[in-house]
């Protein structure tokens, strides 16, 4: 994907999570892929939110290439290691981009989640977006709950996985929320 994060005000970004450690948030560069990949060959739970992150060595590379050619990636840095993830669709930006975000184990429960979502927020409303879905399981609730505390609502049919929609921009509901869509 073009890069964009010259125009994007709200990056980089610097916080202390509920521990004190400094956490700098910024957009992927070529250069961090060995960095997000590092990252991922050490998640754990791999596999668990839709299929995510791959636990196959290869279609792990393989995914994460991708997502850092066709998303707009942001990472989230500790003492010099990529602790948190997150990437977006902006090409689909007037439609309803789908959001996905990782966080390292050790870095969960501290502020980091929602401060990342925070960030892709305004990063997501400086370039135009209007809504973004993100896909959760359920049973997930650590994640369910950063995304309400952010503003996303659950939406579409009940299941183990579960479509939520944060509207960043007034405007009808997306078509993945077609129970928001009757006028």
């Amino acid at each position: 994907m073009k890069s964009i994060a010259h125009d994007i005000s709200s990056l980089p970004a610097r916080f202390r999570d509920k521990q004190g450690r400094r956490i700098t948030v910024q957009a992927f560069r070529t250069k961090d892929f060995d960095a997000l990949v590092q990252m991922y060959d050490t998640f754990e739970p791999k596999g668990t939110e839709c299929g995510l992150p791959p636990r196959d060595p290869g279609m792990r590379m393989a995914w994460l290439r991708d997502v850092t050619k066709e998303l707009f990636n942001i990472l989230a840095w500790n003492r010099g290691r990529v602790i948190g993830h997150c990437a977006i669709d902006l090409a689909r930006k007037d439609s309803c981009p789908e959001y996905l975000i990782f966080l390292r184990q050790g870095f969960r429960n501290r502020g980091i989640g929602t401060f990342l979502c925070e960030v892709m927020k305004s990063v997501a409303g400086e370039v135009g977006c209007k809504k973004v879905v993100v896909t959760v399981r359920t049973a997930n609730t650590r994640a369910v709950k950063v995304f309400q505390k952010v503003g996303f609502v659950f939406c579409g049919d009940i299941a183990a996985e579960r479509d939520m929609q944060l509207l960043i921009k007034p405007g009808r509901s997306c078509r993945r929320c077609h129970e928001d869509e009757r006028d």
